[in-house]
């Protein structure tokens, strides 16, 4: 059974026109990767305090599922430094093995000094760190405490805090965070005063962030990171090459998470001018055409206000237009949105422990998924790894409709993501070759090629 041998195959085949309209999945991405790079894009407007303190109370689970998707609830965590340490023991073996990167930058992009102007670390899709405590941008696996260094870059340099903030003169510096995050707490953390003064922009730009946090670590620019946005300062240049070198490694699965209790406000148009507040689908079909100009496939999630399109109120200062330009990049990437406020119980705070299981499965998921380019015959398509063929999945238990189906070893076709998915043992190890060949629906070419 011929198998490495088929790429040459079809396109010694494609001059008649038989076999051209096979194709290889994956964004043209032939390997599997392990490695993901993750960036949080925060709102540092004034108005996230009450958000800010929830995520950082909160962020020892946070991190735990964020880093051990399929283990999290094992994980433990009694300080967050203890929870990424876990995480960083827990994926050492060949088949476990994730190479995750932190990262942050803010939804600020406008800043009044200026296209080449002084730049604040977080501002304009610079990554956020603490210099002052030698805190990398970057947060890999090989950084001793990832997740006090993680917590540092968040709550020194990527939230505004009201200078005003509750105190605790019981606090102990170096004691695990607990409850409210007090002025004590920051000034042992951050250093004296150096938490404030990092209240960004009032119009929250996250999606356009995240673009320009990526076209500073892309190795190769896109032209559109160029473009000017008239009546805007902001503006990518040459100097702005490679700031966040690092950050998008070549194949790795790249997830944006948006933290925000307002919409998004990007002002960015294919015609260079500020587009239309209520233009939802021009702006969010712009954006995921920026993004597919980057190397790697670019997913979304968004931990943001409660809107289901028709019931705004959950929204408080949030514009629905905004909303949903973050719902639609979502949903344009497969992506994944958790609402701030239960719509259902009078807008209370949603249970982040609950939410971020979805995250992490998401993040799973990104490890485990292949994205197809065109649609399928679904009975045609092949699975090969490392030349060898993979055998279709069983439904073990569970049914698809439910959301609870559970699949032997083997892959599966998802039809609402136009991807296979890989389940148990079949899940490729770290960079073997995965191939997946199918008829596209629309061709009907005489055989298939194996």
């Amino acid at each position: 059974m011929p198998s490495l041998a088929l790429p040459l195959t079809l396109s010694l085949l494609a001059g008649c026109n038989s076999y051209e309209i096979f194709r290889v999945t994956g964004f043209e991405q032939a390997s599997f990767s392990n490695d993901a790079d993750i960036l949080f894009v925060i709102d540092n407007s004034d108005s996230m305090q009450e958000e800010a303190t929830g995520l950082a109370s909160n962020f020892e689970r946070f991190i735990g599922k964020l880093t051990n998707a399929e283990t999290g609830s094992a994980v433990p965590t009694e300080t967050l430094g203890d929870a990424v340490a876990n995480y960083l023991r827990e994926t050492t073996g060949d088949s476990l093995f994730i190479d995750y990167q932190l990262a942050i930058t803010t939804s600020s992009v406008y800043y009044d000094d200026g296209p080449t102007g002084n730049i604040d670390p977080g501002e304009a899709g610079t990554l956020a760190f603490d210099a002052a405590s030698a805190v990398p941008g970057i947060i890999g696996r090989e950084v001793d405490n990832a997740g006090l260094a993680f917590q540092t870059n968040l709550l020194c340099k990527a939230t505004c805090w009201d200078s005003n903030m509750p105190s605790d003169p019981t606090y102990v510096c170096e004691e695990p965070l607990e409850g409210d995050v007090s002025e004590e707490y920051l000034n042992c953390l951050c250093g004296a005063g150096n938490w404030q003064g990092n209240c960004g922009a009032g119009q929250e730009q996250p999606i356009e962030a995240a673009y320009m946090t990526l076209c500073r670590a892309a190795e190769n620019p896109p032209d559109d990171c160029y473009l000017f946005v008239d009546g805007a300062a902001q503006a990518f240049t040459e100097g702005d090459e490679h700031s966040n070198e690092g950050f998008l490694r070549a194949g790795a699965n790249t997830l944006v998470v948006i933290v925000t209790d307002e919409g998004d406000s990007s002002l960015r148009n294919s015609d260079g001018e500020a587009a239309v507040p209520g233009d939802v689908d021009t702006v969010v079909d712009e954006y995921v055409d920026l993004f597919s100009q980057l190397p790697n496939l670019v997913r979304f999630a968004v931990i943001g206000p409660a809107w289901d399109g028709s019931n705004g109120a959950c929204l408080e200062t949030a514009q629905e237009w905004g909303v949903d330009r973050l719902t639609g990049i979502v949903a344009e990437t497969n992506g994944l949105y958790i609402p701030l406020t239960n719509l259902e119980d009078g807008c209370s705070p949603t249970d982040f422990g609950t939410s971020l299981d979805q995250l992490g499965t998401l993040l799973s998921n990104l490890l485990t998924l292949f994205p197809l380019q065109s649609v399928p015959d679904a009975g045609s398509i092949e699975v090969y790894v490392d030349g060898e063929i993979i055998e279709r999945s069983e439904l073990t238990s569970g049914a698809e409709e439910a959301g609870n189906a559970v699949y032997g070893t083997g892959w599966t076709y998802d039809a609402s993501e136009n991807s296979v998915a890989f389940h148990g043992e079949a899940v490729p190890d770290y960079n073997q070759d995965v191939r997946i060949y199918y008829r596209p629906l629309g061709g009907t070419p005489r055989e298939l090629p194996f």
